[in-house]
């Protein structure tokens, strides 16, 4: 067994370094246009050398034994490998190049016919944890070919199916990864101590939107974040991004070139800012009383039923008498 996990811990980062150069050429090499493609031989020198230099430092902390660099370094060269083999992936089959813009997104979906808005669903989910693709552009093909309305509906079940599977993702893979990084004690003690603290500054950080939400739902796998407290923060910040964004393409509600849309983004942008702040510092009070709401439903059930109980094993007491009474009644006669 021991020379087993020997094997193992040799082979991980042999394959992981010779990956990572080699897709880095092979990515490099599939761009067809644009920057990448018309600086590719520089991009591909700096990137191979740079990889190199991590791999060096990587083995130097290895021979050291200072495992949690060394461990770090690693997570960090096997998800670069991940994320390549991915791309290539992407490239070699034609997908990368069918979702690079508005108009190709549009076409790919419209090419499906009446599956279009499951295609979209699909594409709005896959975007949030795999695809490398900005919300907005998708959004923007959707509205081009639903409307806001429908695009609002149809993007909001994506994107919230999306994030509960990236959730899972950063609760199981993260969760093991960062023990193997850190230490299963060492993590949990630094979990511990800050219970409450992560779950209310990812809210705040959920609701304003100049941080990746996507990103987002992965480190709060890896919080103290319950399943239940996620879902419903979701359910609202996702509705709240998903609105703003289907509505704002193009400023077909609210335009971009008036004083009185200047006004209305305006005061947006303001109200999110103290949403965050309020939830920064009174999310912990804002949970308790959300999450109350259910519990003194619970307790009122719960009475009631049991005032039930009562009610019916007084009226059997007084069942019981009535039949005595009437026994004894019928014993003296």
């Amino acid at each position: 067994m021991k020379v087993f996990n020997k094997i193992i811990s040799l082979m991980i980062p042999s394959l992981s370094a010779v990956a990572v150069i080699v897709f880095t050429v092979f990515c490099m090499a599939n761009f067809k246009s644009g920057f990448l493609h018309d600086h590719a031989d520089v991009i591909t020198s700096v990137s191979v050398s740079v990889e190199i230099l991590y791999i060096a430092a990587m083995v130097v902390f290895r021979i050291r034994k200072t495992e949690v660099v060394y461990k770090f370094l690693l997570t960090g060269l096997v998800l670069a490998a991940v994320i390549l083999v991915g791309l290539f992936i992407l490239q070699e089959t034609g997908v990368l190049d069918k979702i690079d813009s508005q108009e190709a997104l549009q076409d790919l979906i419209e090419s499906t016919g009446v599956w279009g808005p499951l295609v979209f669903i699909v594409l709005q989910a896959l975007q949030v944890f795999l695809l490398p693709i900005p919300g907005v552009l998708t959004v923007g093909a959707g509205v081009f070919l639903f409307g806001p309305v429908k695009t609002c509906l149809y993007s909001y079940i994506g994107i919230v199916g999306g994030s509960m599977i990236a959730f899972w993702i950063g609760r199981v893979i993260g969760y093991k990864a960062a023990s193997w990084l850190v230490g299963r004690d060492a993590l949990d003690s630094w979990l511990h101590k800050v219970k409450g603290k992560d779950r209310r500054i990812l809210t705040a950080m959920f609701v304003l939107p100049v941080f990746p939400d996507d990103i987002l739902c992965f480190v709060a796998g890896l919080s103290t974040m319950t399943w239940k407290y996620f879902i419903v923060m979701q359910l609202i910040s996702r509705g709240i991004s998903v609105v703003l964004t289907s509505f704002s393409v193009g400023g077909m509600i609210i335009p971009y070139n008036t004083w009185w849309g200047i006004l209305c983004w305006g005061v947006i942008g303001v109200a999110i800012i103290l949403l965050f702040v309020l939830i920064y510092k009174k999310g912990d009070a804002m949970e308790a009383w959300f999450f109350g709401l259910f519990g003194k439903k619970k307790k009122h059930d719960e009475e009631k039923a049991s005032e039930k109980g009562r009610s019916d094993g007084a009226e059997a007491e007084q069942s019981d008498e009535k039949d005595g009474l009437r026994k004894q009644d019928g014993i003296q006669k």
